[in-house]
């Protein structure tokens, strides 16, 4: 009859007492030697003997406290990290620079390691991990930068270092990809829109403790027959990563400190293949997501007085007077428009009205002579007036190129400030003059 494994324990803590001895407080890391001795206390004709404690090799049997020899082995290195998109996709702007995809890399394994970065463009038609519409334009001048912590979020000119020189286990960094976006879709002719997405990744390559950055510091491969991708445009374009050669599966050796890959899959390797476990690589995908302003600019004329009918019913021919209300309106749901300039060229048939009258004196507006534009931000009940001077004489922000046929300006921003030239979402401004027809 065959003993059962759980029934010879049983009968060794029957027949006396095993302790694992001397054992650590405190994890321990790779290359840390594990040591450790069993005891064995016993009895022999109901008497108590002296404990035996274990020994290597052939063992031991002569009994004593100290008269045993522990068994000790090299803790070896596992490689594990992860690499976590931020919550949210990115807002960008399109043209803009310095657009900025964050993520956190943590050091899960069991030693402080360096780590080599990449970011890329994801092919188009790539799901959105957040839930967007696809992929459909790519970011241009992509680079990674660490954050430095002197100051929260991307800061240019602080967050400088394109790798992480060293991680210790069970810590973080913050990990930004940052690149310049066009104002067109892949196609190059397609303007960019509101919802517009590029998908991006962050590839982490493992690399020795304390690197500077270069791919000879890369770790291509580990003792358990796995080998890294490698691929190029790491550090910011500067390093190739030659792919690790596979080599044989080497049995374990309690003195000698070993690695083993243990990085779960991600979303793109180096090369920008598909990720696969324990390859010294990890990935994860996040996106950019065009918010802009969706401006509509409408254009429309009012006859305000003739020299026949006067007020009454008035028609536009020559000697008349027309208005013309120029609307600017910022969609729902978009990102906040700082208006700068307008300009307007008039046809040889009109002349603009220097006075924002309609044709009769007693209607010139209490505003004063020479006041030829209003501007109106409808949103925050702001109204002010500006001259049609040739070559804005007197810098209130509005000209007139003079004569018929001449050009109307208008520098928004100077005459309404910054605070009432933006329009949020939803908000709209108006520019209003009169026209006299030739």
């Amino acid at each position: 009859m065959k003993t059962s494994t759980k029934n010879r324990l049983i009968g060794l803590a029957l027949a006396g007492s095993f302790a694992l001895l001397n054992a650590p407080d405190v994890l321990a890391a790779a290359g840390d030697p594990i040591s450790n001795t069993a005891t064995l206390g016993y009895k022999v004709g109901g008497v108590t003997q002296t404990v035996i404690e274990s020994g290597t090799g052939t063992g031991n049997s002569t009994p004593g406290v100290g008269k045993g020899t522990a068994t000790t082995f090299k803790e070896d290195r596992l490689v594990n990290f992860t690499v976590t998109r931020g919550g949210a996709t990115s807002s960008a702007t399109p043209g803009g620079s310095l657009q900025v995809v964050t993520y956190t890399l943590k050091n899960t394994g069991n030693a402080p390691q360096g780590f080599l970065l990449k970011g890329l463009n994801n092919a188009d038609a790539t799901v959105d991990p957040f839930g967007g519409s696809a992929d459909v334009f790519d970011a241009a001048t992509v680079q990674t930068f660490v954050e430095s912590g002197t100051t929260p979020g991307f800061q240019s000119t602080q967050d400088t270092q394109a790798y992480v020189a060293t991680l210790a286990p069970n810590t973080t960094k913050t990990v930004y990809v940052v690149s310049t976006l066009p104002t067109t879709r892949t196609d190059g002719v397609t303007a960019l829109v509101n919802g517009d997405v590029a998908v991006m990744s962050l590839v982490v390559q493992i690399a020795k403790n304390n690197t500077t950055g270069i791919a000879a510091d890369a770790i291509v491969t580990d003792d358990n027959g796995h080998a890294s991708p490698g691929g190029s445009g790491f550090s910011n374009g500067s390093v190739s990563i030659t792919a690790g050669t596979p080599v044989a599966a080497i049995a374990d050796d309690p003195a000698t400190v070993q690695t083993v890959f243990g990085d779960a899959a991600g979303t793109k390797d180096g090369t920008g293949a598909a990720d696969t476990a324990s390859n010294g690589q990890d990935s994860d995908n996040s996106s950019y997501t065009i918010q802009s302003a969706s401006l509509t600019v409408k254009k429309s004329s009012t006859a305000l007085w003739d020299p026949v009918n006067l007020n009454a019913n008035p028609k536009a021919f020559p000697g008349a007077y027309v208005r013309y209300t120029i609307t600017i309106s910022n969609a729902t749901g978009t990102a906040a428009a700082d208006l700068t300039t307008l300009s307007d060229v008039l046809t040889n048939a009109l002349a603009l009205d220097p006075d924002f009258a309609d044709g009769s004196s007693a209607n010139i507006p209490t505003i004063g002579a020479g006041k030829a534009i209003q501007i109106s931000n409808v949103s925050h009940g702001v109204t002010k007036y500006c001259t049609g001077d040739i070559g804005d004489a007197d810098g209130d922000g509005c000209k007139y190129s003079g004569g018929a046929g001449g050009t109307v300006s208008a520098n928004i921003a100077t005459l309404m400030g910054a605070t009432d030239a933006k329009l949020a979402a939803g908000e709209s401004l108006t520019i209003t003059f009169n026209a006299i027809m030739q």
